[in-house]
């Protein structure tokens, strides 16, 4: 699947220099086709990649070895903003952020949520947590332990429910961008 199928444009994918990768690093041959997703810091600097293969393989996620994990588009904190979305993964933050034009910022997963990534959420009058609603065949629903615990270690945190086996992305295709901003800051909070 491509980022077009997924409602971002080229333009968006530049905006957060998205790209595919045709000539993999030493090292990083296994990535060859996948999405890079740098991580830029609100100076524009660049301190780290993730990379996204689109189609159903798995890994379906990789980034270099020993890398850390950083906060994503982290610049959105910069905007001035009675919210902010967290989103569970960076591709649900481009949506959020550069489609519907809503400050956000993505954690990929629960287990890359840093207790010093409150902090930089600490000014907002609501900061509105994300995650998937993947149940997992052991009955576990990672997205929902994502949304939790996230809400737990933020001020004025509140956890947005999406329907079951969907991201931000898949709610933003079914419904529309009305409807998803809607669902995400409430009715005329856009």
């Amino acid at each position: 699947m491509a980022l077009e199928e997924r409602g971002i444009s080229e333009e968006v994918a530049a905006l957060y220099s998205l790209g595919t990768i045709v000539e993999p690093m030493n090292g990083h041959e296994l990535y060859d086709g996948w999405i890079s997703i740098p991580y830029i810091t609100a100076l524009g600097h660049c301190v780290g990649f993730k990379f996204r293969r689109l189609d159903d393989g798995k890994p379906k996620y990789g980034s270099p070895t020993g890398q850390k994990a950083h906060l994503y588009n982290v610049v959105d904190t910069t905007i001035l903003s009675k919210h902010i979305i967290v989103c569970e993964g960076e591709l649900d933050t481009v949506i959020v952020s550069g489609v519907l034009g809503i400050p956000a910022v993505g954690i990929p997963g629960v287990q890359a949520w840093k207790p010093h990534f409150a902090k930089l959420l600490s000014g907002y009058d609501s900061v509105y947590i994300v995650g998937d609603n993947d149940v997992k065949e052991d009955g576990s629903n990672p997205g929902a332990d994502f949304s939790k615990r996230v809400s737990q270690e933020v001020l004025n945190g509140t956890i947005v429910h999406l329907p079951p086996n969907m991201d931000i992305n898949d709610y933003y295709l079914a419904y529309g961008a009305e409807a998803t901003k809607t669902l995400l800051v409430g009715e005329g909070n856009g």
